[in-house]
């Protein structure tokens, strides 16, 4: 059984927290909470200075927020206005995502 420990884990939540609360103290500073968020992320993460590693975790944490993420996204979606044009141009973007993704795998397996 692995390792676990929670300071990894202690230190996004902490950032998560702090964010919104640092942004309240500034109410003149328009940034969305989110922005500063990654930009403390990207800081103090394994890319910046290396204090917090993503470990099991917060590999877990981040898969259910992006479960979340995805399911907050489909509420969203208003099933009845997508129709006509906006279901062909969907539809199309969706097409043209799948072929570049698959023309992308085919050609980096090409590469090995």
């Amino acid at each position: 059984m692995p390792d676990v420990t929670f300071g990894n884990l202690f230190a996004v939540a902490l950032i998560a927290l702090a964010a919104p609360l640092l942004l309240g103290f500034a109410p003149r500073l328009r940034i969305p909470a989110v922005v500063l968020e990654i930009a403390a992320g990207v800081a103090v993460g394994p890319s910046g200075l290396g204090w917090v590693h993503v470990d099991l975790p917060v590999q877990i944490v981040s898969l259910l927020g992006l479960a979340f993420l995805l399911f907050l996204a489909g509420l969203e979606i208003d099933v009845s206005r997508l129709r006509g044009r906006l279901l062909v141009l969907a539809l199309l973007g969706y097409v043209v995502t799948l072929v570049l993704g698959l023309a992308s795998g085919v050609g980096f397996a090409a590469l090995g």
